[in-house]
């Protein structure tokens, strides 16, 4: 086994936020009825761009998987797949530590996710009810 196994364990839990990642969750959301979620998914995805171009230095990759992690458990209202989600989540926030994502990334990551995450919990409904 290589000997930089926790490095590529820590780089593949990070592939959480990747942005193929986040749009096999949105495409997969299109199957079906449930716009609401995928327009949660899209308004948070623009918000974090417009954000990302005002604010440099973030980790996107973490304000993505916490976007992820919080539609995902509101649309299963699934104790058990919340914790693991959650859990995983933390555990990508350890792993890039780990990988030495500097530590103010980590925390705006956090935050810009937290931000687009609520704005387009928020705005969904009201741009889903003018479509």
């Amino acid at each position: 086994m290589n000997k930089n196994w926790k490095k590529e364990i820590a780089r593949d839990v990070m592939a959480f936020g990747s942005i193929p990642f986040y749009f096999i969750v949105v495409i997969r959301s299109m199957i079906g009825q449930y716009m609401i979620f995928v327009y949660q998914l899209l308004i948070a995805a623009i918000i974090l761009y417009l954000i990302s171009i005002f604010f440099k230095d973030s980790n996107s990759h973490i304000a993505r998987a916490l976007i992820i992690v919080l539609f995902t458990s509101i649309f299963y209202k699934e104790l058990l797949f919340t914790v693991f989600a959650f859990l995983l989540w933390i555990i990508m926030i350890y792993a890039a530590y780990f990988i030495k994502i500097d530590k103010n990334e980590i925390t705006k990551g956090v935050v810009f996710g937290i931000i687009a995450a609520t704005l387009s919990y928020y705005l969904s409904p009201i741009i889903l009810s003018l479509a």
